[in-house]
């Protein structure tokens, strides 16, 4: 599985997820961090074979999601956009 950083937004400060002692907020922020991993780790560059790298997730204080990466060529951004839309 791709490694993935995960941060939270709470109240106004921004932290990595293992300082997020509440389980409740944890856990199911790991859970779709996961499921996005396993996700971009099927999707391959179509030109060189790569996957994505230095995958970061952040949530917001709403729990909206944001998913930043680095992709090897424009063909393998354009193949995350289709599969995850």
């Amino acid at each position: 599985m791709l490694p993935v950083r995960v941060t939270v937004t709470l109240g106004s400060r921004t932290v990595p997820i293992e300082e997020v002692a509440d389980a409740r907020i944890a856990g199911p922020m790991r859970n779709a961090a996961q499921d996005v991993a396993r996700r971009l780790a099927a999707i391959r560059c179509p030109v060189h074979r790569k996957t994505a790298t230095d995958v970061h997730v952040h949530f917001d204080q709403r729990g909206a999601a944001d998913l930043r990466y680095e992709s090897c060529c424009a063909k393998l951004g354009e193949q995350i956009s289709r599969m995850l839309g």
